[in-house]
């Protein structure tokens, strides 16, 4: 299954490759990926594009610890309501054990782990995706960035660590890990996490209000249901491009099983295939006016094998063929105000 990242885990690309002098929209063209592709950070792109994105940035600056930079510009806000949540834990531990549990929401695929060993606690990032994810240097560093930056905020003040454990070997230049994370540096693990005293795990969080918690919690739960129909919508727009969309494929991204979802849309009166169509016809209509692509080549965006299926679909939908649509909404436009 491909697995997914909400595009908040990009905060800050965008703004760092503009400093050192590149274009973000080119490196999304490489990919073949739309200028606005980063706009929503709500919305779920692969893992693996996140990745590339690292990895392009990488290459593009000259700069080998890419990944560790953008991290440093992250924090807990980054992870929306579940990061809410965390703040309002009780004590460190909680928040990290939140984390961990609540993960899944914000990143699929990635396994945290915080482990207690005698007077040490160590804080583990494990990617249970593929090869590619597990090699890419910018994607581990990134992630052990962003998680040092949010017990960073969580404590007010920057965490002393014994040790910080990193994927890959180690680099020609290693200062600026040193200098970013400030602890002594080990390389060529299995994944990556950050070391420290055990003590720290019974701090307090400051603010952290267990009413505002249960809340918040609640508020989640709703929230997973609420509006079921617009997820969906939502996911299978942003799958339709990849060629992936299916029901497990979209099950998988909302974290319930493809039955769970069968019935929960069933309740509103609404198939799973309905949507689909719908979401078809939105981006077809998207695509035709704001694109010069030839109706095949739209076709074979939204996941038609053939243009007839695109044509009947539209018609059922819209009770005009694809090429009526089109050139009566660009006349409409060409009209001068």
């Amino acid at each position: 299954m491909q697995q997914m990242v909400r595009v908040a885990a990009l905060t800050g690309y965008v703004a760092l490759l503009a400093e050192r002098k590149v274009d973000a929209h080119q490196l999304l063209a490489d990919l073949s990926l739309p200028p606005d592709y980063l706009d929503r950070p709500d919305r779920l792109i692969p893992v693996t594009t996140k990745i590339d994105l690292l990895e392009l940035g990488a290459r593009a600056t000259g700069c080998r610890h890419f990944g560790l930079l953008l991290g440093r510009q992250q924090n807990i806000s980054t992870l929306g309501l579940v990061g809410l949540l965390v703040q309002h834990s009780g004590t460190m531990r909680e928040a990290l054990v939140t984390i961990g549990e609540q993960i899944g929401r914000h990143v699929q695929g990635l396994e945290v782990r915080l482990v207690e060993s005698d007077d040490q606690a160590s804080w583990h990032f494990t990617y249970q995706v593929d090869d590619q994810a597990r090699s890419s240097r910018q994607h581990s560093d990134h992630t052990l960035m962003v998680a040092y930056n949010i017990i960073t905020f969580l404590r007010g003040e920057p965490l002393k660590l014994r040790a910080a454990y990193l994927v890959g070997s180690e680099p020609v230049d290693a200062e600026p890990y040193t200098r970013l994370l400030q602890a002594p540096l080990c390389f060529n693990n299995h994944d990556c996490a950050l070391v420290f005293d055990g003590a720290c795990l019974e701090e307090r969080i400051a603010g952290g209000s267990p009413m505002l918690r249960r809340l918040i919690n609640s508020l989640m739960r709703h929230h997973q249901w609420s509006e079921i129909e617009d997820k969906v919508e939502w996911i299978i727009t942003n799958l339709l491009p990849l060629d992936q969309v299916t029901l497990d494929a979209v099950a998988g991204a909302l974290a319930v099983p493809a039955r769970t979802l069968q019935a929960r849309l069933a309740h509103r009166g609404v198939s799973f295939q309905q949507l689909l169509d719908r979401a078809r016809m939105q981006a077809a209509q998207t695509y035709m006016l704001d694109t010069d692509l030839s109706l095949s080549e739209i076709a074979e965006l939204i996941g038609y094998s053939q243009l007839s299926a695109l044509t009947r679909g539209f018609k059922r939908v819209t009770g005009e063929s694809p090429t009526q649509w089109r050139r009566k909404h660009k006349m409409e436009i060409a009209k001068p105000a």
